[in-house]
């Protein structure tokens, strides 16, 4: 059976620094939960002598070899006849495929283009697999011990179709079930370390730090996981919100929300949307979130929220008094049960001596509780601003528990 696995990300546009790579990070947790680490990942452009070779190069009797992008119908999709050429194999027009990619033409009213059925043509000897997400099919070609699986370089649709794909290749979940994980929010990765450094030791782990703005995430394996996350749950109490590997702080909170009876609205300044736009990727959001305003000018803060001008004169638009303002004014122009607000500097210019960038406030009001928080955040604009949308939500979700 197949012990490790490799990945061959192709795309011109990967190498040029037009498009940002994600499935390396997300197939590579999806493999090591089945116990097959990703031993190899190379990024190729669309050139189909270099993907030939890189698949073949990257195969060996126990492997597992994935390969996303050029699955399209257009010229320049060379993955598919790029993969059949390394091993010497013929393209042929399989009719499940074709079905599936008919099927899918029609119900995205596309009509029946015969470019599209480009997409219909797998190697000889594999086996399509219905793309949830799109149009292309998904290909899982055995090749000796070995399996090649071949997915589009799309996220959205590569994220939908690795998980049938692995299973028509018969690599089922839960090979591995000493993985865990715990999702915290508001704690910085260094803190953490150090914290959490005494549990680690006691119960024989080694525990792996993901960052990411706002958020960390704690994954660990061995036979003393179990006891790890119990201890460590049990210190960060409140500031952990999920042990499960892909659930979002979103979809924690809106978890929480559901069931207390409660709706949300937000207030966003330097934000920008960004919390409301978190909120409503979670499928089902409306059945907890009220909506949202974002007001960056003070003239809108006033104007909308009832903000008063005379906090603003007194505190400036990144102070305590005005996060509560427009939390409570968002509460009561949408008749919600909860309320988050945020304000501050995410820069690179607003800053001044008393209020550097990175000086953020957030306020939550629920029901007869009203909380404000003063956040000191690092990096540039964009994580600032992530990691300020991530210090709201939890500080509501802390609320809640």
């Amino acid at each position: 059976m197949f012990s490790e696995a490799a990945l061959v990300l192709v795309g011109d546009e990967l190498l040029s620094g037009r498009t940002r790579d994600v499935n390396l990070h997300r197939f590579s947790g999806l493999l090591a939960e089945r116990g097959l680490p990703v031993v190899l990942a190379r990024v190729v452009r669309d050139v189909p002598c270099e993907i030939s070779a890189a698949v073949k190069d990257s195969l060996t009797d126990d492997r597992v070899v994935i390969v996303t992008g050029g699955m399209g119908p257009t010229d320049d999709d060379l993955t598919v006849k790029a993969v059949a050429d390394a091993f010497n194999l013929c393209l042929f027009r399989s009719p499940v495929a074709e079905g599936m990619v008919r099927k899918k033409q029609r119900q995205y009213g596309l009509g029946m283009p015969l470019s599209a059925l480009k997409q219909a043509d797998i190697p000889e000897g594999a086996s399509p697999v219905l793309n949830p997400a799109g149009i292309a099919p998904g290909i899982v070609l055995p090749v000796g011990e070995g399996v090649v699986i071949c997915v589009p370089g799309v996220p959205r649709e590569s994220l939908a179709l690795i998980e049938p794909c692995l299973q028509a290749a018969g690599i089922q979940p839960g090979r591995v079930k000493q993985v865990k994980f715990i999702r915290t929010w508001g704690l910085k990765e260094n803190n953490l370390f150090d914290a959490l450094r005494e549990i680690a030791e006691r119960n024989d782990v080694v525990p792996a730090f993901l960052p990411s703005p706002g958020r960390v995430d704690i994954k660990v394996c061995g036979s003393g996981s179990d006891d790890f996350c119990r201890d460590v749950m049990g210190k960060l109490g409140n500031r952990v919100y999920s042990n499960l590997r892909d659930e979002t702080l979103e979809e924690a909170l809106g978890r929480k929300l559901i069931s207390s009876g409660l709706f949300l609205a937000t207030a966003e300044s330097c934000t920008g949307g960004g919390m409301g736009s978190g909120i409503t990727s979670v499928p089902g959001a409306s059945r907890w979130y009220a909506g949202g305003v974002i007001t960056y000018s003070n003239h809108l803060k006033t104007r909308l929220l009832g903000v008063k001008e005379k906090t603003l004169a007194e505190h400036g638009a990144v102070s305590e008094q005005i996060a509560l303002e427009m939390a409570r004014g968002v509460r009561r122009i949408t008749g919600a049960d909860c309320s988050l607000s945020v304000t501050g500097i995410a820069g690179p210019d607003g800053a001044t001596d008393e209020k550097p960038v990175g000086t953020v406030w957030t306020a939550v009001c629920c029901r007869e509780v009203e909380q404000a928080c003063l956040w000191h955040l690092g990096g540039d604009r964009e994580s600032i601003r992530e990691g300020a949308c991530a210090r709201a939500l939890g500080t509501l979700f802390e609320l809640l528990l």
